[in-house]
């Protein structure tokens, strides 16, 4: 027998509410609002957090939890979703889907359909513990993004590892779109199949609502087609069931490899950052200059103040007056200390780090030989493979660069000694005795870096870029477009050795050193390749997610489709289907034991006074509208009422599920015109209902919190409802159909 409903808060908020949806562990409660900002409450109704939106205009079209409670899922209008951190309001990661999002749901395995182990490593001198990764002995991970100068709106893309691991029950993120389309994500990180609807039915359709059975095995979509027609389909997702642990580690792979790439974005960032800070003053004065004299004027000005000693006027103008003396001491300094900033980069984040994705390409690669396991998945070794020479480049590309900053702080030092020490003469000032001296080494360096003076700057001049003079080499590696001036290999044991042995070049083993493109370039191509390895599994599985049974539902006449769905005690689908204004659909699908699918059905509305006979319906009182629907838990359907006519004030009335199954009957899978046994659901056992006293347009409930809340129909206020208590605690909770009614809902 149910218990009763007892009112807790009555509060009033300022932006009217969209969307409400309650923690299944903790007292918290998650709304949007029409500005698109998101805020969590807790049962006292006391403000957690509020989280503005991304953008201007966008607002929210979803939000759902994660299973454990600690990660929020938040859908937006413009197609993007966020997982933020539910402590701390920080963003995990986000992406983006093919269409509007229409459904959001975050399903979780069944924690007794398979043994607590399946994702844990057993040490025979310890007990069972959470998964390994067996990379810690031998590679440190990047330190958390966070602790950089800077970071970008990620606020520790370690956590992303942490969160996945504290997770032992495998679940899986489902997003369905306005466009027909499906995304499921392991853990909400990696997206391994993205299900084209519309291709697998033949029609337009609109996602309305994902399911899966408690193992994971089945999958129910629920479909409107362009004449808001509603159709379920059954699909074959066995693989999800029976691939579950190898899903686990190819998941953590994909999340080590994702927290690298976005580390070393943001190291590269910081790189390009500190070069063009360092080099934006002078190569404007450079490029105005360069400007004012014929092509490759400023490489001949300088030689020939470095070999004869004498310039031109525009030259001598442009060293004293726009160059400086005391501008170029500052730069010369400044300079010296970002060069050594960006070694610093190079050596300790890119080149330390970089090499750690070799290691876990290598590890998927191993899972990819173990093809009884994990070549169902899809990963597939050549793509592994091909990331591996992709990441490999990249360090050897990262090395070059560090050599040539290596080379660019020697020439530097010896270009300004020598042009600080030409303002001075050119100054009539006394040049320091240290100065004076200049070796056959710095005047080496000195000549071969004015040769190439003007090239620096060459492919921002072809690129269109209005002539930008570019001064030194280092900046050609920090531009996506190929080097202007390509290393010279010449008299390297390597190069020469490969040169010689011609059936070594095209060796897959053998890492190649793409001479001509930048670092940009590389990084580029690696995060390309990284993609691939994880998107070939997306099409591997999309050919074995089939489905396998249809079933077409009554017409329902009107294109606001409100649906909720739940796993009862047998393991099959229940699926409540909103049918406005007065009614609701109850369907069950199961399998027989031919393996072939079969379904129940029946039309449930809601008349507190009708009597026994159906034929006697036209002498009954109006039945309430139903306004929303919920699956309060397996054993019980909340719905949401309201007075048709008169002060229109609702209700929440559960409805026992295991009553409403037991008035279902079989329906052709195929009649879509067949109607449905009607039911009234106050006629069906004990009656638990709570009216709100107020006109209302949406609610939500939570089995595991034993809560409500429901808003009121102008979306401003709210009263929440603690949904089991005694029934001394409140008076007002009838029973059963057969007490003395709420006076409240009087005909």
């Amino acid at each position: 027998m149910f218990q009763g409903i007892k009112q807790l808060e009555e509060k009033n908020v300022a932006n009217e509410i969209t969307y409400m949806v309650w923690s299944s562990r903790m007292d918290l409660v998650a709304f949007s609002n029409t500005k698109g900002e998101v805020a969590l409450h807790r049962l006292s109704w006391t403000r957690a957090w509020v989280l503005a939106p991304p953008k201007e205009g966008i607002i929210v079209n979803g939000i759902v939890w994660r299973p454990d409670g600690k990660v929020l899922a938040i859908a937006y209008s413009d197609g993007n979703v966020c997982l933020i951190n539910v402590e701390t309001k920080s963003t995990l990661t986000k992406f983006e889907v093919s269409g509007e999002v229409s459904f959001i749901s975050w399903i979780q395995e069944k924690p007794e359909i398979r043994p607590k182990n399946i994702y844990k490593i057993k040490d025979e001198d310890k007990e069972v513990v959470t998964f390994v990764d067996l990379s810690k002995p031998y590679i440190r991970d990047p330190p958390p993004v966070s602790h950089l100068e800077g970071s970008i709106n990620f606020e520790d893309i370690k956590g992303l590892s942490s969160f996945l691991q504290e997770q032992s029950d495998f679940n899986l993120l489902v997003v369905g779109t306005k466009t027909g389309w499906i995304s499921i994500r392991i853990f909400g990180c990696w997206n391994c199949l993205e299900l084209n609807i519309n291709d697998k039915l033949g029609f337009q359709c609109q996602i309305q609502n994902v399911h899966f059975t408690e193992n994971l095995s089945k999958l129910f979509v629920t479909v409107a087609d362009i004449e808001s027609n509603i159709k379920i389909y059954v699909f074959d997702t066995n693989i999800f069931k029976a691939h579950s642990a190898e899903f686990y580690h190819v998941t953590m792979k994909y999340i080590k490899l994702y927290e690298l790439i976005l580390y070393l974005e943001k190291i590269l960032a910081n790189i390009t950052e500190t070069w063009e800070s360092i080099l934006l003053e002078v190569d404007k004065k450079l490029a105005k200059y360069a400007s004012q004299v014929p092509e490759g004027g400023v490489t001949a000005d300088f030689l020939d103040l470095l070999m004869f000693g004498v310039c031109s006027d525009r030259m001598q103008e442009f060293l004293i007056c726009d160059l400086t003396k005391k501008g170029l001491e500052k730069f010369g300094q400044t300079m010296e200390v970002s060069y050594s900033n960006m070694q610093s980069h190079l050596f300790r984040h890119i080149i330390k780090f970089s090499q750690n994705g070799t290691f876990h390409l290598a590890e998927l690669k191993g899972m990819a030989a173990f093809e009884e396991r994990f070549g169902i998945i899809g990963l597939n070794e050549v793509q592994i493979q091909k990331a591996i020479q992709s990441n490999g480049a990249f360090v050897i590309k990262a090395s070059e660069m560090q050599q040539i900053i290596n080379h660019s702080v020697i020439t530097y030092k010896a270009f300004f000694r020598w042009l600080y020490s030409a303002i001075m003469h050119l100054m009539d000032e006394p040049i320091p005795a240290d100065l004076q001296k200049m070796t056959q080494q710095d005047l080496v360096c000195i000549t071969e870096f004015l040769e190439n003076f003007d090239n620096y700057g060459q492919s921002e001049k072809s690129s269109g870029g209005g002539g930008k003079f570019v001064m030194e080499r280092l900046g050609q590696y920090l531009m996506d477009e190929n080097l202007t001036i390509k290393p010279d290999m010449t008299g390297n044991d390597w190069t020469q050795f490969i040169e010689e042995n011609e059936c070594l070049k095209n060796c897959p083993q053998l890492l190649t050193h793409y001479t001509e493109k930048s670092l940009i370039q590389v990084f580029k191509e690696l995060k390309r390749d990284i993609e691939k390895v994880f998107d070939a599994p997306s099409r591997e599985i999309e050919k074995v997610v089939l489905p396998v049974a249809s079933l077409d539902c009554p017409t329902m006449g009107s294109p606001r489709v409100i649906l909720s769905s739940v796993n009862v005690s047998n393991g099959s689908p229940l699926l409540a289907v909103l049918q406005p204004p007065k009614s609701i659909n109850i369907f069950q699908i199961l399998l027989n034991n031919k393996g072939d699918y079969h379904a129940t059905g029946a039309n449930f509305f809601f008349s507190p006074e009708s009597a026994p006979d159906s034929n006697q319906r036209e002498l009954q009182p109006e039945p309430f509208d139903v306004i929303d629907i919920q699956f309060y838990s397996s054993n019980s359907l909340s719905v949401l009422l309201q007075e048709s006519f008169n002060s229109r004030r609702g209700g929440i009335f559960q409805l026992s599920a295991q009553a409403a199954i037991e008035q279902l009957q079989e329906i052709d899978f195929s009649n879509r015109s067949e109607a449905l046994r009607s039911v009234n659901a106050w006629n069906l056992g004990p009656t638990h209902f709570k009216n709100v006293n107020m006109p209302v347009s949406k609610f939500s409930v939570s089995g595991t919190r034993r809560v409500s809340i429901v808003l009121a129909e102008n979306r401003r206020k709210v009263k929440l409802f603690e949904m089991e208590c005694d029934e001394e605690e409140d008076e007002e909770v009838d029973m059963s159909a057969s007490s003395v009614r709420d006076d409240s809902f009087a005909m």
